[in-house]
């Protein structure tokens, strides 16, 4: 039996979806992550705010990881392919600022330090 209805989804379930989307992604506390929405052509529109611990400049680096530039790609692609899975919403522009985290800040250094790097509109 079908019976005639409606689905809504509130803008804090989106916001709280896309925060563990991203959180996911980057492997990161999906409370630290924070989100914000808005329309962008008629899809959904994200910006998102990540805690990111960088590793120290002072200390040998032993391996050769991906770059923060590499890792962002990736983390944008899985955020607009769940966000779609779990949404069923076409996410738009995703603008990803990353923020240093959990590492102590060095002597003489004001605030966290703001890593951004935005995109054209996915596709």
């Amino acid at each position: 039996m079908t019976r005639a209805g409606h689905t809504r989804i509130t803008q804090a379930a989106l916001l709280r979806t896309v925060e563990a989307i991203t959180a996911r992604a980057f492997g990161v506390q999906a409370s630290g992550v924070s989100a914000r929405l808005d329309d962008d052509s008629g899809k959904l529109g994200v910006a998102v705010s990540v805690p990111l611990a960088l590793p120290s400049l002072l200390e040998p680096r032993t391996a050769a990881g991906q770059s923060i530039v590499d890792r962002s790609r990736e983390a944008r692609s899985a955020i607009i392919r769940e966000g779609l899975a779990i949404t069923g919403m076409m996410l738009g522009r995703v603008d990803i600022r990353l923020l240093a985290g959990k590492h102590p800040a060095p002597a003489g250094t004001v605030g966290p330090t703001q890593i951004r790097r935005q995109e054209g509109t996915a596709q």
